[in-house]
């Protein structure tokens, strides 16, 4: 058992494992060259060799204690056949959600669409310079994938109250949500990913009383 899963399980360690949220990511400077000849970020995450190459790059700096898969939340909606594309200045820009159409969505659809994020992480777990280390996963909570979903962009730069309106389309969604997300993480474990983490960016838009969802 790692330093870092004896942590998380609040137990006693031999050390104070350290490892950074987001750290295949900005800072490094050849992060930035890899990213400068990749514009497209969604196309960049299913690269299953640039995106295993970034996972290790602060491990082959710092070596740190785990190492987190490069990918990103918006890859479920992505799984779920909704578009999702990043533009400077904007952040995240998701495309119409046709619910019908992703209610016959099946699980061997959704994990071959992103069949290529979970052989990153297989091929990252094998690589030898994570002997001993932890390899983090993750995902999105569902309230946040929601929002993003039918916000189609970060609430950040704009959030329209009308779209919590239709509460029966909203627990739709949140079901099928939920589902997949079950999906995602279950075949990032299989990859290799030995942690799982659970990103709720925007728990803060959910009002106190939430039971009528």
């Amino acid at each position: 058992m790692s330093d870092i899963n004896e942590v998380i399980k609040n137990k006693k360690t031999n050390l104070n494992p350290i490892w950074i949220m987001r750290q295949a990511g900005r800072y490094l400077p050849e992060f930035r060259e890899i990213r400068a000849k990749n514009s497209d970020f969604i196309k960049l995450c299913l690269n299953e060799s640039l995106s295993s190459e970034i996972t290790i790059q602060p491990i082959k700096r710092f070596n740190f204690d785990a190492a987190i898969i490069f990918s990103d939340i918006l890859m479920l909606p992505y799984g779920l056949d909704q578009d999702v594309k990043f533009e400077k200045g904007l952040g995240p820009k998701l495309g119409e959600l046709d619910l019908d159409k992703i209610e016959n969505i099946d699980k061997n659809e959704f994990t071959n669409k992103l069949n290529p994020v979970y052989q990153s992480i297989s091929n990252t777990s094998a690589n030898p310079i994570l002997n001993n280390k932890d390899l983090i996963g993750f995902v999105g909570a569902p309230w946040t994938i929601l929002v993003y979903m039918i916000n189609k962009m970060s609430p950040k730069k704009n959030l329209s109250k009308k779209v919590f309106e239709d509460k029966k389309f909203i627990k739709k969604l949140f079901a099928i949500i939920v589902k997949f997300l079950k999906i995602h993480i279950e075949n990032q474990i299989k990859a290799g990913a030995s942690i799982i983490q659970i990103f709720d960016s925007w728990a803060g838009l959910l009002e106190e009383n939430i039971s009528e969802y």
